[in-house]
């Protein structure tokens, strides 16, 4: 496919045997595409790199194009009214769109899209998008409506998480869902944006990030993290890692691309 080809050698050990020419575009809604479906999708997409604080979307902003993260990961964020500080409305990577308010058929930006940890992503001309998914049953539309449906799931799971439980349980299952969203164990992120986004005081989060690489946990320097033991992180989290795990994964179960 050229310059569109989507496969990394890493994605090309994933195809499966009995789908020689299935495309992996490292993006689970598009890889869940029925095959003729990701076909005809492929010549509008285009591979872009992402950078780290990039403005995707403003409030208000003429949504163009749809972004579904390779290995980007992206922060969608409100001002609170009073303070002017940011609000995290929802963090995307590779199971999902950034522009998620597009999908329910808002032409302009919420809310503000900012790229946390640069990687890649495919661009779709939402011209492209609306011609080729006429009907809520097109695939693409489908896939993007379950998803926007888990992401509302998943926003109200955050915010009893972070009324109930305790920062080392909040900083554990929000380490291991960017872990997920991004597709690998180190990523480029700062104290003060996971205080942001995670809704942690600052300081709180450089103490609980000590403590966790006294413990060898994770690794955090120069604006960096590594996850080093991620099973033992696994058993410390609190149960709502795993609801919103599985309500991501669910967007995904039982498509006929899958």
């Amino acid at each position: 496919m050229g310059m569109l080809d989507p496969q990394t050698p890493h994605d090309r050990e994933r195809r499966s045997a009995t789908e020689p020419h299935r495309l992996l575009f490292g993006n689970r809604i598009l890889d869940t595409l029925p095959p003729k479906e990701a076909e005809r999708l492929a010549p509008a997409l285009r591979r872009v790199f992402l950078q780290r604080d990039q403005v995707v979307v403003r409030p208000g902003e003429l949504i163009a194009f749809l972004h579904f993260p390779i290995d980007a990961f992206a922060w969608s964020w409100t001002e609170s009214t009073d303070t002017q500080r940011p609000t995290s409305v929802l963090t995307v990577g590779q199971r999902g769109v950034v522009e998620w308010n597009r999908v329910l058929a808002s032409d302009h930006g919420m809310t503000c899209a900012t790229i946390i940890s640069p990687g890649a992503a495919w661009r779709l001309p939402v011209e492209t998008f609306e011609q080729s998914q006429p009907t809520l049953n097109s695939p693409l539309r489908r896939m993007l409506l379950r998803f926007a449906n888990a992401s509302l799931l998943n926003c109200a799971s955050r915010l009893a998480c972070n009324a109930e439980h305790n920062i080392d349980q909040r900083l554990a299952r929000w380490l291991l869902w960017v872990s997920d969203e991004c597709g690998r164990v180190e990523f480029a992120i700062t104290h003060q944006q996971i205080a942001e986004i995670a809704a942690i005081r600052r300081p709180s989060v450089s103490l609980a990030l000590s403590q966790f690489q006294r413990e060898g946990l994770v690794r955090s320097q120069h604006g960096r993290l590594q996850i080093l033991e991620r099973e033992r992180l696994e058993h410390m989290v609190c149960s709502c890692y795993w609801f919103i795990r599985n309500t991501a994964n669910n967007v995904f179960a039982n498509e006929s691309g899958a």
